[in-house]
């Protein structure tokens, strides 16, 4: 993994992980497989939400509620901090939307995450949504 013991996981990321035949499965696996008991990973109410969406559409409802067990599971052990999005966040998050107008695919999950990040001071990114390689997002490292 990188230095960085703190990272918001987003979406793309559990949806590789979790998706045999998603193009990223491998890099997913091998990363997830390098955070240990050090690391601290953070995700958001509103990627709970993504995730699950997408895991019962490509693979099924028992799959995606297993997540969710999962998600809750690892919440427990204190291995996953789950943040909530309330309408202070989604308001900063539309104030980033508008410096991103449309076409563009960011979206506002996505502007969330990166205020979340800011908000927690969460130094790392994990996803692989190509839309934040577009922005210039200060103290704030991609990975892969």
């Amino acid at each position: 993994m990188t230095d960085k013991k703190i990272l918001f996981i987003d979406s793309s990321a559990w949806i590789s992980l979790n998706v045999a035949s998603d193009t990223n499965y491998q890099r997913a696996v091998s990363i997830f497989s390098s955070f240990d008991f050090q690391t601290k990973a953070y995700i958001s109410i509103f990627i709970i939400d993504e995730t699950i969406t997408k895991i019962r559409k490509i693979l099924s409802q028992e799959k995606a509620s297993a997540l969710y067990r999962e998600f809750n599971k690892l919440e427990k052990k204190k291995s996953l901090i789950i943040l909530p999005v309330n309408r202070n966040i989604i308001e900063k998050a539309l104030i980033l939307l508008d410096k991103y107008p449309t076409p563009n695919t960011f979206s506002l999950t996505d502007a969330t995450n990166i205020i979340l990040c800011q908000k927690h001071k969460i130094p790392t990114l994990f996803s692989f949504d190509k839309d934040f390689k577009k922005l210039k997002i200060p103290h704030l490292t991609l990975l892969p």
